[in-house]
């Protein structure tokens, strides 16, 4: 019994599960969450909250500048307060007008560069008594573990894809050298897998091309190149279409992205429509 107990956790979701059930069971919040930001959007990574008092599940999506997060990353709000309400920027936000919110912590998850990955936060009903801002140093503590936990898997999984590359080598279609259609699809499918456990933007931008008689294939190759250079995965999975594996970029500058490799496609006379899809969610954007 006490070996399964102190058996190391393996990666970033088991690490954050043990911490969520932890912190929920100990600080009085009935609600713990992990959560990831995406442009405007907060999203709800993991959870803890064993009675069910916020209808709140893994998976949502609720505006960042809703949020109460927002303002503590912004350092206009404290990371915790015993009594939510009296801070003037969370009584003003609107998730207080959408959820009751008597009391609040949350510090920010960062990756390895040091960027905003997300945050760990509670929330309860109830104001909480004196002690409980005493939580906080244990709070910040576990949310840089998490950071670790985070930066040791997105290690693994450049390497992971590094080794797809060389794995799937010989899929290539020989006119473009990018993958074919058999090729990709594999990939694609390893990539979905590591966003599910990540909850990170896996985000393709796909390029259609409008063929005509005249159009130069190696053209269309030299625009991807000039705009994508080897830094991405780019599979050739019709003779008209092209996916590019932006594992990195948020929708945002995926669609800018698009918007860029229209510019040079017609810079060399050929004409294109460009669309982006999140390979977690059924998330698609037109550029």
């Amino acid at each position: 019994m006490i070996l399964e107990l102190l058996s190391p956790t393996l990666d970033f979701r088991e690490a954050s599960r043990v911490v969520l059930e932890h912190l929920q069971s100990t600080t009085g919040l009935a609600l713990w969450m992990i959560t990831r930001t995406e442009d405007e959007a907060w999203i709800v990574l993991d959870r803890a909250d064993p009675n069910h008092v916020y209808a709140v599940d893994s998976g949502d999506m609720i505006q960042w500048s809703d949020s109460f997060c927002q303002h503590m990353i912004e350092g206009t709000a404290p990371q915790i307060a015993r009594h939510a309400q009296q801070i003037p920027k969370f009584a003003g936000s609107t998730i207080s007008k959408k959820l009751r919110i008597g009391s609040y912590a949350g510090v920010p998850i960062l990756d390895r560069d040091g960027e905003l990955f997300g945050t760990l936060c509670g929330i309860d009903p109830e104001i909480q008594p004196e002690e409980f801002e005493s939580h906080l140093p244990l709070i910040q503590l576990l949310a840089r573990l998490l950071g670790g936990f985070l930066s040791m898997e997105l290690q693994l999984q450049a390497l992971q894809r590094k080794s797809d590359r060389s794995s799937l080598h010989q899929m290539v279609d020989p006119t473009t050298t990018y993958f074919n259609r058999e090729g990709w699809s594999r990939l694609i499918q390893r990539e979905r897998e590591r966003a599910n456990r990540l909850g990170r933007p896996s985000n393709v931008l796909q390029v259609d091309i409008q063929l005509t008689a005249q159009t130069d294939l190696s053209q269309v190759v030299a625009a991807l190149k000039d705009e994508f250079g080897s830094d991405h995965l780019i599979g050739h999975i019709a003779a008209d279409q092209f996916q590019i594996l932006l594992e990195d970029h948020e929708m945002s500058l995926v669609i800018q992205r698009g918007r860029s490799i229209q510019d040079r496609l017609a810079i060399r006379g050929i004409t294109s429509d460009c669309e982006a899809f999140n390979l977690k969610v059924a998330e698609t954007a037109k550029v």
